[in-house]
């Protein structure tokens, strides 16, 4: 472990538990017709979950002309996985709501733009013609992980990371010069930490950089893109990072040329996008 990673974790006195109606739903077997059920009632047992996962629900993404308004509407108009990946990303994320909100930096636009990248990452492999694995949604969604943790714990650490970001000093760049390490490192730590599928561990720490990781996964490689694509035309996790690295490797990863990349940066820069997701 990087040895400033370290004292920060070492800072870090509770840290929170995978939460309950996660561990449930990750549980919950592939029959759907089995399932669907039981995924209301976990669901349905936390109020505050089962509010945002219909707001996520009723976002821009899916379309839907009249809202839904509750679980099994959802689950029919969206689909069994897409109810069960929000509820698992969504709970997830929330366990580190402050209650707090900033103008450049907090909880929710964190929130936003990760769902945002979930979905748009689902959305280019439609595009490019793959086959969309299930898993593809919730590791978008907590692919900045490192971000809720720096939010909740160490604000002030990370309010002198965004006095140093803008012109031509890079997020990531100011989180190296700030902390020491990059918020893929501790997002990674946490991941290890909560026994999260390997899948979701190796895109928080490489979904900058998706050409450093071992694996070579197309999956990383689609929620790089969708990353990139989300912060530069829709909502970034913070304000001002003036550049966020494109890692070329990813389209090759996927036979993608940078005509394409721009074909789609249109596409979903045309501005139905914009409001996927509410507060």
């Amino acid at each position: 472990m990087i040895e400033s990673l370290k004292k920060y974790v070492e800072r870090i006195t509770e840290l929170p538990t995978v939460p309950v109606i996660a561990g449930e739903i990750l549980g919950i077997v592939d029959n759907k017709l089995a399932s669907v059920d039981r995924l209301e009632r976990v669901i349905e047992n936390d109020p505050a979950i089962c509010a945002k996962v219909l707001s996520v629900a009723n976002s821009v993404f899916f379309r839907i002309r009249e809202p839904v308004r509750t679980l099994d509407a959802a689950i029919v108009r969206i689909g069994f996985n897409n109810v069960k990946n929000i509820a698992v990303g969504v709970s997830l994320l929330s366990v580190f709501d402050d209650g707090k909100r900033a103008e450049d930096f907090d909880y929710q636009r964190i929130f936003n733009h990760s769902v945002t990248v979930g979905f748009i990452a689902k959305l280019l492999y439609g595009k490019i013609k793959q086959n969309i694995p299930e898993e593809i949604v919730v590791n978008g969604m907590l692919h900045d992980l490192g971000l809720m943790v720096l939010n909740r714990y160490f604000p002030g650490d990370y309010r002198k990371v965004l006095e140093r970001t803008g012109k031509k000093i890079s997020l990531l760049e100011a989180e190296k010069t700030v902390l020491g390490f990059n918020h893929t490192d501790i997002g990674a730590w946490l991941a290890e930490k909560w026994s999260l599928p390997r899948g979701v561990s190796d895109t928080v720490l490489y979904h900058h950089s998706p050409s450093l990781s071992k694996r070579k996964s197309r999956g990383m490689a689609v929620i790089h893109l969708a990353d990139y694509m989300t912060t530069r035309n829709i909502m970034g996790p913070v304000r001002n990072d003036p550049g966020y690295p494109l890692d070329h490797s990813s389209l090759d990863m996927l036979g993608m040329s940078e005509d394409d990349l721009k074909d789609m940066e249109e596409e979903i820069g045309d501005g139905s996008f914009s409001g996927m997701v509410t507060p």
